[in-house]
């Protein structure tokens, strides 16, 4: 089977980057915090596995583990279901200009 590489379609270059990040994810009247890890990063987003299902559209905010900064807004543009059925591979585009 051939692979196609779009790579050349892309706005901006990727770096893989393995960091451990919380994901606040609202839902209806709550908020959720779940755990998950960056697989790569651009300028314009992030691509995330996830433990959970992430649905396109999402809005998430973006806090790494451990720092209380000012978390990052996203939105969910992508998601990857794994043959397992558990958690997600998505991509999540930055809303807004980021922290520096």
């Amino acid at each position: 089977m051939e692979t196609v590489s779009y790579a050349h379609l892309r706005r901006s270059e990727r770096v893989s980057a393995t960091i451990p990040i919380s994901l606040l994810v609202e839902w209806e009247a709550s908020q959720t915090e779940h755990d998950a890890y960056t697989v790569d990063l651009s300028r314009e987003g992030v691509r995330v596995r996830t433990t959970f299902m992430l649905f396109p559209g999402d809005m998430v905010r973006i806090v790494r583990w451990g720092d209380s900064g000012q978390a990052i807004p996203t939105r969910v543009v992508w998601v990857q279901r794994p043959e397992s059925g558990r958690g997600s591979l998505a991509g999540l585009e930055f809303l807004g200009t980021l922290p520096a």
